[in-house]
């Protein structure tokens, strides 16, 4: 048995994309390769003669904050001890960075994988969805195409915690982008339905006025992901309002430093790979 732990590579995407569709995710090819084009040294994989068959992600903001995601093991290969090898793995190569802080999105499963490595749980973090429709209009009211001004990225910092520019104009420039002087929403096409976030605003009534144009100009026949924090009320209130429902629970957790944000400007997260 030969098995190596390598970056992950463009050519490989394909064989990541069966490792998420085996585990019913929303991702697409273009979600890897936008991973892989932020973080490339940061996209790990274990190779079992040829074949990928456990993949995790370390998505740096910074030296303040990195994210882990796409921790993914084959059906056969479970049990098996590839997932806590590739945790290993993340955990050393942000220290290597000097991140302070990391975080992610665990399901149930994996929250004591995950706890073993020091990681606490921060919050939970929900699933909310709504179904399909017939498409008629895909075109909003208040797009920009010169992608996010330096304000809004500003003031998805603050919310966040940390600067993720860079991130903002690929999901941009992937999918469509609604912006006002008081926030944006993004949403972009997923495998098995359209993925509304992020979004961040600096009131219910912005978001709410920006959620509502942006879903109504992309009605999607797959139906719509959104991920939320629950503690923010007003975000939960939003969804319910448009026909989402709340499909499952996620824990948000993290490890190392706490970090300053506000969680009251979260609308939709980026997605549970991104944070």
């Amino acid at each position: 048995m030969t098995r190596v732990v390598r970056n992950l590579a463009p050519g490989d995407v394909s064989s990541a994309l069966e490792l998420s569709i085996a585990a019913n995710w929303n991702q697409t090819p273009e979600d890897w390769y936008r991973i892989l084009q932020l973080a490339p040294g940061g996209c790990r994989c274990i190779d079992d003669a040829g074949k990928v068959i456990a993949t995790t992600t370390l998505l740096p903001y910074g030296t303040g904050l990195g994210w882990i995601g796409m921790v993914l093991t084959s059906n056969e290969h479970r049990r098996q001890g590839l997932g806590r090898k590739l945790i290993e793995d993340a955990i050393a190569s942000a220290e290597e960075q000097g991140i302070r802080t990391l975080k992610l999105d665990a399901t149930d499963e994996g929250r004591p994988l995950y706890e073993s490595f020091g990681f606490a749980v921060e919050q939970p973090i929900e699933r909310w969805g709504r179904n399909g429709e017939e498409i008629h209009s895909t075109k909003g009211n208040c797009r920009d195409p010169h992608g996010l001004s330096g304000e809004l990225c500003s003031l998805d910092a603050e919310a966040f915690g940390a600067s993720r520019k860079v991130l903002l104009e690929l999901l941009s420039n992937a999918g469509v982008c609604d912006a006002k002087s008081e926030g944006y929403v993004l949403s972009r096409p997923g495998r098995t339905a359209r993925y509304l976030g992020p979004c961040v605003a600096s009131s219910e009534t912005a978001a709410m006025h920006l959620i509502a144009a942006h879903v109504e100009a992309n009605a999607s026949e797959s139906g719509w992901y959104w991920d939320l924090l629950p503690v923010n009320r007003a975000a939960a209130r939003c969804a319910e309002s448009l026909g989402f429902t709340r499909r499952r629970i996620l824990w948000r957790m993290s490890r190392g430093a706490g970090i300053d944000k506000n969680d009251a400007m979260v609308y939709a997260i980026a997605g549970f790979e991104l944070g």
